[in-house]
Formats: structure tokens, C-alpha cells, sequence
């Protein structure tokens, strides 16, 4: 796989958490400008809702213009300056689609999950993660597809081998009603590729209930909770 040139920024916007969310994605925005990594990148920005039109419109958008990747950063996270360095750098690793990990929001402690499944298919914890991972990326079957990089490759092979759409809310092959990034990946599934996800990469996902509590291995996200 060529380095990403150019990359496709989608944004799907939500009404929380967006004065956290801006200066988050300022100090990203400055660390990818100031490694080099791309000459040049695009917002392409949707309301989130209906979340799965928006991530289709995002990513036709983007193979439209000729991006070679698009790197999804939903408006209702936080995430460290060296998001989308990270992201930029696994993509150019040969990873086709790697993502972080997703903190979801809840009261209950117990009730927090990482929105990620182990190639088992169970729910990961970041124990299994970082005792799964190799060369400091793990491999799963799935991860949350706000907080992700996904290369033009595997949009093309999807819209080859399977035909339209890339994203929905509904499986009309399972006849189950899912989340826009299950349909996803379980497409991805389908065509063996494969996904993969940095244990220590970590975006505190703003709810209705607010942020995620900061935990001790997320002391860089404290300055952007005060």
C-alpha cells in the first residue's frame, strides 16, 4: 500500500460535547501538519443523524474526490494530539482499516465497554487487547467506526465484490436492524479483510450522561475535561 497523500477528515456531528471536541481536533489538526505525514486533507462534516446516510455521503464524498483515506472522528469525542498521527501512521503500516479505542459513556463502571470485538467475536476488555496485540496493534473483528481510519482500498473492494451500500442501519442479508459500523465490518468480514486496533489509543466518547471519567491510563485527556 502507497503512504495516504491525501485523506478525507469525516466529521459526523452531534450537539454534545463540541467546545471539548474543537480543541481536541485543533491540537490533532496542528501534530498532523507539523509530522508531514499528508499533503493534504479535506472536512467532509454531516449531521449525525441518520448516522448511517451520514457516514455513506461522507465516504462517497470522499471516493468521489479521489482521498486515499478517510479518517472518522465523530464530533461527540475526545481524543489525544496524536490521533490522527497514529491513525495516519497504522494506515501506512499496511493496515487497511485501524482504529482506536472507544471509551462509551456510563454512570455504572462496570457498564463501560470498548465497543470492540476480539476475532472471537466477544467483547474486548483492554486486558485482552494489550495481551493480544503485536507490534503494538491488535487484531480484532470490529471496532467503533467513529474514532477509525479506513482506506480507499477497502471502499473499492466493498463496492466491487459487494455492491452498494457501505453503511446502513438495517442488514437486508441478516434481517436484523444493527448499528451503521456493525453492518460494516461484518461486510468487511466478508471479504477477509482485516482490522486492527491501537490498545493505548483511547477517545473519551461524550453521552448524554457527559464524559467518560477519566481513568488513570488517560492522563492526557484531563486538561480537556476542565
Amino acid at each position: 500500500m502507497k503512504p495516504i497523500e491525501s485523506l478525507g477528515i469525516g466529521l459526523l456531528y452531534y450537539n454534545k460535547g463540541l467546545q471539548h471536541f474543537e480543541r481536541a481536533l485543533f491540537d490533532a489538526m496542528q501534530a498532523l501538519k507539523a509530522s508531514g505525514l499528508i499533503s493534504h486533507g479535506e472536512f467532509i462534516v454531516r449531521d449525525g443523524a441518520p448516522v448511517d446516510y451520514a457516514r455513506e455521503t461522507i465516504t462517497a464524498q470522499a471516493m468521489a474526490s479521489g482521498l486515499d483515506a478517510v479518517v472518522w472522528l465523530d464530533t461527540d469525542l475526545i481524543f489525544p494530539r496524536d490521533s490522527l498521527v497514529k491513525l495516519v501512521s497504522m494506515s501506512n503500516a499496511g493496515y487497511p482499516i485501524a482504529a482506536g479505542l472507544y471509551r462509551r459513556a456510563t454512570y455504572d463502571a462496570a457498564g463501560q465497554h470498548l465497543l470492540t470485538r476480539m476475532v472471537s467475536g466477544q467483547w474486548a476488555t483492554l486486558e485482552d487487547l494489550r495481551a493480544n496485540a503485536q507490534g503494538g496493534v491488535t487484531k480484532v473483528a470490529m471496532s467503533a467506526g467513529g474514532f477509525s481510519i479506513v482506506r480507499r482500498e477497502v471502499y473499492e473492494m466493498m463496492r466491487e465484490k459487494l455492491g452498494p451500500p457501505w453503511y446502513c442501519v438495517y442488514d437486508f442479508q441478516q434481517g436484523d436492524w444493527c448499528f451503521e459500523d456493525t453492518f460494516f465490518y461484518r461486510r468487511v468480514a466478508k471479504l477477509g479483510i482485516p482490522v486492527h486496533v491501537d490498545p493505548e489509543l483511547h477517545a473519551v466518547h461524550w453521552s448524554k450522561f457527559g464524559p467518560v471519567p477519566v481513568t488513570p491510563d488517560q492522563p492526557e485527556m484531563v486538561e480537556l475535561l476542565r
